[in-house]
């Protein structure tokens, strides 16, 4: 019988050869995702995040207006650094049902 570990996720792949993902203090990290509008979209992208060990700070999904009907995600990911966000944007481009991945980084003022 196969048991599943219900633990907390670890902060890299098991597979990965590469440091712990750690996050910073000074950057927000804005992903906007251009995907097919089918029920299995959300959980797919939700899912690029969640095999990192990472928990976003903020989600907002809406279908776009007509014709065009697409599911646009918003996702913000506080206080990581530019090359986590290059890679998780790289693995969300992989995914069938995403169209087009935008990554923006802002600092906060003062």
């Amino acid at each position: 019988m196969q048991t599943h570990d219900r633990g907390h996720a670890p902060q890299t792949l098991p597979h990965s050869t590469t440091e712990p993902v750690t996050a910073t203090t000074e950057t927000t990290q804005c992903f906007s995702v251009q995907a097919m509008a089918d029920p299995g979209t959300l959980p797919r992208v939700v899912e690029v995040f969640a095999k990192r060990g990472l928990v976003p700070d903020r989600i907002q999904a809406a279908k776009a207006p007509a014709p065009k009907r697409d599911l646009v995600i918003e996702i913000g990911l506080d206080g990581y650094d530019t090359e986590t966000a290059r890679l998780i944007a790289q693995e969300l481009r992989r995914q069938f049902c995403v169209e087009a991945v935008l990554v923006t980084e802002t600092q906060p003022t003062g």
